[in-house]
C-alpha cells in the first residue's frame, strides 16, 4: 500500500500566512471582556455612583467620543493620497476595530445606561447601529482578504490555489473512500447551482460540512494507513516514517477542504461586504451629525 505524501508548499504557506489564530482569538477575548464589563456597568448604573453630567461622567463621555472620533482617520487614511504617509494602514485598522468597540461602550458607562433626551437617543442608537455593522464587518473582511490585514483576494486566486494544491485521485490511491469523499465535497460545493435557494444552501451549509468531514477523514485516514503496522507491529523507525506520512496526509486534507469551502463560499461574502459598505457608511455620517448636535446641545442648554 503506497501511503507516500507529498509536500503541498503552496496550501501550507496560504495557511500559515492568512489565518491568524491568535488575533482571532484575542478579538473574541477582547469582545468577551468588553461585553462583562458592560454587564457589570449596567448593574453599577443602579447605585448611581456617578451622573452623566459630572466629573467622573463627563470625562468617561469625553474619552469615548474622542475614541469614536479618531474611527475616522482609518477610512481618510485609506482614500486620501496626501495621507498615505501617515501611519501604516493595518495599524490603524486595528485600532478603528478597538476604539469602534471601547468607545460606545465608554459612551454606554457615560449615559448610565439611561436615554435621558431626544438628541442623546438619536446618537446612541447612530453609535450602537455604527459600532455593532463595525463588527459584522470585520466578519466580512476577513473572508475577502488575505488574513485581517492582507491584500483583497480573488475569485481566480482562490481558484488557482485549489488547482496548485494536488491531486486527490493520485494523492489518495492507496484510500479509495477518501478519495471518494473528497471529490463528492468538491463537487457539492463548487458546481454551478442553477437556482439562488441552491447557492444559498450551499453557502450556509459548505463549512459546517468541511468541518464534519475533515473529522471522519482525518478518522478513516488513521484506520486505513495504521491497519498493517498494528497488525505485523512494525518497528520504532517504520512508525515514525508513519507518523510523517499520515501528519502530511491529514495536512492536505484539512488544506484541501478550506480551501473549497473559501471559494465555494467567495463570491457571496464579496457580495454581502460589498452591502455592508452601503449600510454602515451612511450610519457612520449620520453617528458623527447626531453627536455633534449632542454634544453642542449638552452645553449650550
Amino acid at each position: 500500500m503506497n501511503t507516500a505524501a507529498k509536500s503541498y508548499p503552496d496550501v501550507e504557506r496560504r495557511k500559515q500566512e492568512q489565518r491568524h489564530p491568535p488575533k482571532d482569538y484575542g478579538w473574541t477575548m477582547y469582545l468577551i471582556i468588553i461585553t462583562l464589563l458592560m454587564i457589570a456597568g449596567y448593574f453599577v448604573s443602579y447605585d448611581k455612583w456617578y451622573k452623566p453630567g459630572d466629573n467622573i461622567g463627563y470625562n468617561m463621555g469625553l474619552v469615548g467620543g474622542l475614541m469614536m472620533l479618531t474611527l475616522l482617520i482609518y477610512p481618510l487614511r485609506k482614500r486620501f493620497r496626501f495621507m498615505q504617509g501617515f501611519g501604516v494602514l493595518p495599524k490603524w485598522f486595528q485600532w478603528h476595530m478597538i476604539f469602534g468597540v471601547f468607545g460606545p461602550a465608554l459612551i454606554m458607562f457615560h449615559s448610565t445606561f439611561f436615554i435621558g433626551s431626544i438628541n442623546a437617543g438619536v446618537a446612541l442608537v447612530c453609535m450602537l447601529l455604527v459600532s455593532g455593522s463595525g463588527i459584522f464587518g470585520r466578519f466580512f473582511y476577513t473572508k475577502v482578504h488575505n488574513g485581517l490585514y492582507g491584500r483583497q483576494s480573488s475569485y481566480k486566486q482562490l481558484q488557482a490555489e485549489l488547482d496548485g494544491a494536488g491531486d486527490v485521485k493520485s494523492n489518495f490511491s492507496f484510500a479509495p473512500e477518501i478519495q471518494q469523499k473528497l471529490v463528492q465535497f468538491r463537487d457539492f460545493a463548487l458546481k454551478p447551482a442553477q437556482r439562488e435557494w441552491n447557492k444559498a444552501w450551499v453557502f450556509l451549509t459548505v463549512g459546517a460540512r468541511a468541518k464534519w468531514l475533515s473529522k471522519v477523514l482525518v478518522r478513516d485516514l488513521e484506520d486505513v494507513m495504521y491497519a498493517d503496522a498494528r497488525e505485523k507491529n512494525w518497528s520504532d523507525a517504520q512508525m515514525k516514517r508513519l507518523d510523517e506520512m499520515f501528519y502530511q496526509n491529514k495536512k492536505f486534507i484539512e488544506s484541501y477542504l478550506q480551501i473549497v469551502q473559501d471559494v465555494a463560499q467567495f463570491s457571496t461574502y464579496e457580495k454581502l461586504f460589498s452591502l455592508w459598505h452601503v449600510f454602515h457608511v451612511p450610519l457612520a455620517f449620520m453617528l458623527v451629525f447626531s453627536s455633534i448636535w449632542h454634544v453642542i446641545a449638552v452645553h449650550m442648554y
